[in-house]
């Protein structure tokens, strides 16, 4: 691979949150708009502009996994401004929206904290009841 591509795969990835745009992404190579957007398809495959995008995505489902943040926070976190194009995103990379992956693995991680009956702190203990009666149907 192109030493300069590679360091921007890396400054991408070490600045996802933050702007930013194709005139930085090219300046940190000293290479035009046009010919960096160019070479960094010949040997990525995609665009800088949709390689970020992946990148982002990446993130806000990690955060979506592991994080209590509603979706509005996971987007700012990773450097989305625009909510319709994040859920258009997300729901074309994984299949599903951003607020359902999240709620089916927070159900997941309810689970699995309930099995281990370790409840250090009362939040824990009401969230796994909330995810109990989610998964049964609601309150019956």
């Amino acid at each position: 691979m192109d030493p300069r591509i590679d360091f921007v795969t890396s400054f991408i990835r070490s600045n996802y949150s933050r702007r930013l745009t194709l005139a930085e992404l090219a300046g940190t190579v000293n290479l035009s708009r046009w010919h960096f957007s160019h070479l960094f398809k010949e040997y990525m495959g995609t665009s800088p502009e949709r390689f970020l995008t992946q990148v982002r995505l990446e993130h806000a489902r990690h955060l979506l996994e592991t994080e209590f943040l509603t979706v509005k926070e996971v987007m700012n976190q990773v450097g989305m401004s625009d909510a319709s194009f994040f859920a258009r995103s997300f729901r074309a990379a994984y299949g599903v929206t951003p607020g359902r992956y999240r709620n089916a693995h927070r159900v997941k991680s309810m689970k699995s904290m309930k099995t281990s009956k370790s409840f250090s702190h009362p939040t824990l203990y009401t969230a796994t009841i909330i995810a109990s009666k989610f998964e049964r149907g609601g309150n019956r």
